[in-house]
């Protein structure tokens, strides 16, 4: 995570702030109004102007997610849905995007929908992400709107293909599913998910002819250039009247473009809210432009905020620190003079690379900020060069309520390998695999199959426990990479 006070400077190559895909979430309250209305969904406009924060729903009073049967005479195809499960000719337990999206299926069926895949990150505090059925094209997209347990309990990224049952809703003229229950959603395989459909801008901006037709579905528009920098909060305009929102991006900073400014290609699923259609860039690769800084630099440079997000970087003589995470998506390096500032998380997601702890590494790739874990995003496997053997530094002894979230040293030792000795723990997680010590510092799985990990009682003492310090869910996580790291 940077150093907000230290990011002094953001270049005209610097557009949106960037997310990741490291699983975690971070809110903040006051520019994330969530506005909720009669179906329960989520107006997926984030920082699109002002609007009062209303509760959100919750499980405990579920909106109803039944098709009620009318009690008419008349015969009618779609009187009998929720007693067959069919609407017509659509079978509504098997059913696909394009029949929702082609209004074939009739607002509040309850769908389910099989082998979709998903095209977005999830924003955790909204509860929106977005699906896409795989052969794409227009109709094919559609926004998920996911009550909180459903948001905590999913683990799966842009790519993965799923099973999915919830609620068709349009919310404030969007199209949504909603997803009530964490037992909704079935994860069917893993993958990448599809190329963005390449369109004209002024064919999806607002009232275009073929807006409603992508809607929810993954697109890019090519060579724009910025006719207004700051068109409401948090977007700005390109060619064609096109909006582009940080919806994903933020909170790292608002839209900084200037007028005239050229993008070689802009990337993200269109959306629907405030009376507007707009583009939602998912990571800083969904943002390309000519005016990139960035080259070698080091990771203390990277962390005290000397490097602007979105840049493309470099970072040589780099020592792994830890394994591949248990899903095999990414690894800590740090620096081999150790010290604050000194270690980041890279991601390479379903980019296959072979790394242990000790191999020195020359790392490129996307500098950009997951709400606020910083990380170096690997798109191509070849970018991750081992050039040797090293040492893994020794970790840094620290105290747990130094490193904690808010603690007055969390941020100088993201991503850096620490110890902290003689803790307490002070509540257990089963469902998210994870432990909470007595100085608030969390203890997750993140390099552990769920069968490895064993979780302790309250109460439990450690003499020690040692692992790379991560940020996720508005906590600083300490992640253990073998059991040697735990020392009862």
């Amino acid at each position: 995570m940077q150093n907000r006070a230290l990011v002094s400077f953001v270049t005209a190559g610097v557009v949106l702030g960037a997310a990741c895909n490291f699983s975690s979430s971070e809110t903040d309250a006051s520019a994330t109004a969530t506005e909720t209305g009669t179906t329960g969904g989520t107006e997926t406009g984030g920082t699109d102007g002002p609007v009062t924060t209303d509760t959100p729903p919750t499980t405990t009073t579920p909106p109803p997610t039944t098709t009620d049967t009318p009690t008419s005479t008349t015969a009618d195809p779609t009187d009998t849905a929720a007693d067959t499960g069919t609407t017509g000719s659509v079978d509504l337990d098997d059913a696909t995007i394009y029949q929702i999206q082609g209004g074939q299926i009739p607002e509040g069926s309850v769908v389910t929908l099989k082998g979709v895949v998903i095209t977005s990150p999830t924003r955790e505090d909204k509860g929106i992400m977005y699906i896409q059925e795989p052969e794409g094209g227009e109709f094919s997209g559609i926004a998920v709107y996911m009550f909180d347990e459903v948001v905590m309990s999913l683990t799966a990224k842009p790519g993965v293909v799923i099973d999915i049952k919830g609620e068709y809703t349009e919310f404030n003229g969007e199209s949504q599913l909603k997803v009530t229950a964490p037992t909704d959603i079935t994860i069917v395989s893993e993958g990448e998910p599809p190329a963005p459909e390449v369109v004209a801008p002024a064919d999806i901006a607002t009232g275009g002819p073929k807006a409603e037709n992508y809607e929810g579905v993954l697109v890019a528009v090519e060579n724009v250039d910025v006719t207004n920098p700051m068109v409401d909060v948090g977007q700005f305009e390109v060619t064609g009247g096109l909006r582009i929102t940080d919806f994903f991006l933020f909170p790292d900073m608002d839209p900084v473009v200037q007028m005239d400014q050229t993008f070689q290609s802009i990337a993200g699923p269109l959306q629907f809210s405030f009376d507007h259609h707009k583009i939602a860039p998912r990571t800083a690769g969904d943002l390309l432009t000519d005016e990139m800084p960035g080259g070698d630099v080091s990771i203390y440079e990277i962390q005290q905020g000397m490097v602007p997000l979105n840049a493309t970087v470099t970072v040589k003589g780099a020592v792994v620190t830890s394994p591949l995470t248990f899903k095999k998506d990414g690894f800590f390096i740090q620096d081999p003079m150790g010290g604050e500032w000194s270690g980041i998380y890279v991601y390479v997601g379903m980019n296959a690379v072979n790394v242990k702890p000790g191999d020195v590494v020359d790392v490129e790739g996307t500098y950009d900020e997951f709400f606020e874990f910083s990380q170096i995003e690997v798109t191509d496997p070849l970018k991750v060069v081992v050039t040797g053997m090293a040492p893994v530094p020794a970790p840094a002894l620290v105290a747990a309520a130094d490193v904690t979230a808010g603690g007055s040293l969390q941020e100088n030792y993201e991503g850096v390998l620490v110890t902290v000795e003689n803790v307490q723990v002070a509540a257990v997680n089963q469902m998210f695999g994870e432990f909470e010590l007595t100085d608030g510092l969390f203890v997750d799985d993140l390099f552990f199959a769920k069968a490895d990990w064993k979780l302790p009682m309250v109460g439990a003492m450690f003499m020690s426990l040692t692992g790379p310090l991560s940020f996720g869910f508005m906590e600083a996580r300490l992640n253990p990479r073998t059991p040697a790291d735990i020392v009862p």
